[in-house]
């Protein structure tokens, strides 16, 4: 167990456990504990230690109104249970791809695109370790007030970036070319936000064409990106321009996270006021 600072809550205290989801680290329960209602990420046996302590010791350490907050953690069974908020909307991918496809507006996508890069933008500044999160895309992004907040989940992949980086981290479809190779920087979460943001505008799940990682990878690779044309909502060029930038092949191209805030605080000033989404899906 991680040595970082965090309550230890007495499974007892936990109570009304339902299933909501799952994982390949693990299922999410949607639960009551000291009168909150609250999730509960039971992690699988065989989870590695490391993917255990990175989690609990980086969430541990973020406090932002975009990313989920960690209350503690409990042992049952020898199994660890992390305590977490709970968000009644689901994942950002569950509402965009749920079958009877409910409506929203371009002030909700532009209010979850900034709201994603807050919370990103949050971690690509915190001291005296920055962090990556390595995995940004809809399925870890949560919804909570009728769909008006968003906040990002999931730190089993975070590191700072004072860590030898890893190869291969990430999701396929939202993975940056250069995570492939032996090198890279917080730019990646930049390239995975971008990503996302066009599946927010496309509604269809990026790169649908290929069907295995190593094809998709040598597509990534070589310049390709999701289609633009593909985007059938009505788009200012200076957002389209954002994401092209934001997922060129050239890091240095690529904006940093706090340069993305700005743009889209902007964006979202001539959007219009969000409103409650009646038809999100929740648990």
């Amino acid at each position: 167990m991680t040595a970082v600072e965090v309550d230890i809550i007495p499974y007892e205290e936990i109570s009304s456990m339902k299933r909501i989801g799952g994982g390949s680290y693990g299922q999410v329960f949607k639960a009551d504990w000291r009168n909150l209602k609250i999730a509960v990420k039971r992690l699988n046996y065989g989870v590695e230690a490391e993917v255990i302590d990175r989690e609990i010791n980086q969430l541990s350490k973020v406090r932002h109104e975009n990313i989920i907050e960690l209350y503690g953690v409990s042992m049952h069974d020898d199994l660890y249970h992390l305590l977490v908020e709970y968000m009644d909307g689901g994942s950002l991918h569950s509402f965009l791809h749920a079958d009877r496809k409910p409506s929203y507006t371009m002030s909700h996508s532009l209010n979850w695109a900034l709201q994603m890069a807050q919370g990103i933008a949050h971690m690509h500044a915190m001291t005296p370790k920055a962090v990556v999160h390595r995995d940004v895309k809809p399925r870890n992004a949560l919804l909570g007030n009728q769909g008006r907040i968003l906040k990002i989940c999931d730190f089993g992949t975070v590191v700072d970036l004072t860590i030898s980086m890893t190869v291969d981290v990430g999701t396929c479809r939202y993975k940056a070319p250069e995570v492939y190779k032996d090198h890279y920087t917080e730019k990646c979460d930049v390239y995975s936000w971008a990503i996302s943001v066009w599946e927010i505008l496309a509604r269809k799940e990026p790169f649908p064409e290929f069907d295995t990682p190593f094809f998709l990878k040598e597509h990534v690779c070589q310049n390709g990106r999701p289609n633009l044309e593909d985007i059938t909502v009505p788009c200012s060029q200076d957002l389209l321009c954002l994401l092209k930038a934001c997922w060129d092949m050239d890091l240095k191209n690529r904006f940093s996270m706090d340069f993305v805030v700005k743009a889209l605080r902007e964006m979202v000033k001539d959007a219009g006021p969000m409103t409650p989404l009646e038809n999100i899906i929740g648990d």
